[in-house]
């Protein structure tokens, strides 16, 4: 009887199925795979502001073009004007001084045609003391009419938002080409020039 209850027990282990055996593979630096990188989001300008305009880059020939100009006869310079370091695309550079030791530069530039035309040319100077673009009909009126040497030529007077910077600009027509004549500094330092800037270019003569 017990050889006979061996056997069954026997014979019910023999028919269990074998245990199954999980493989599992592991990589050899055992790191999980790096997740891939977020896409560098792009700014995109906000709606209704519209973008500020490049600054101008002159061709090659247009620089040329520019140095064979002449430069105009000046006035004698007025009280408190040095003259700047050289630069291969000014006519000349003047530093003037204001009151608290307040400064600007004077910066004369001549270019064949209209180097983009009058709109282009003030929000140019707009975006260099942190304005946005104006629109052609606001930037006309804000013209003022003065002149260099007995020309008539157009002036326009911007400040920067926080009143520190102001940009005193004048263009000229003349023979195909425009003057340019630039005041850009310390508020304080371009309004106590404005009078003597004015006059200078007056009593000047462009060539």
């Amino acid at each position: 009887m017990r050889l006979l209850l061996l056997s069954a027990s026997l014979l019910a282990f023999g028919c269990k199925p074998a245990p199954q055996v999980a493989r599992y593979e592991v990589k050899a630096d055992g790191a999980p795979a790096a997740a891939p990188a977020a896409p560098t989001p792009v700014a995109q300008p906000s709606a209704g502001v519209a973008p500020a305009p490049a600054p101008m880059v002159a061709p090659a020939s247009m620089k040329a073009e520019a140095a064979s100009f002449d430069a105009p006869k000046w006035a004698a310079l007025p009280a408190g004007w040095t003259v700047g370091p050289e630069n291969a695309m000014r006519k000349a550079t003047w530093i003037v001084s204001g009151p608290n030791g307040s400064k600007a530069e004077i910066a004369v530039t001549v270019f064949p045609g209209t180097v983009g035309g009058l709109t282009a040319n003030v929000n140019r100077w707009r975006g260099q003391i942190g304005l946005p673009p104006a629109g052609a009909d606001e930037i006309a009126a804000a013209a003022k009419a003065v002149k260099v040497g007995g020309l008539d030529s157009q002036r326009f007077v911007l400040t920067s938002a926080d009143g520190k910077k102001t940009v005193d600009a004048v263009m000229t027509s003349k023979d195909g080409a425009t003057w340019f004549f630039k005041m850009n500094g310390e508020t304080a330092a371009v309004e106590a020039n404005a009078a003597a800037f004015a006059a200078f270019l007056s009593a000047s003569k462009l060539p």
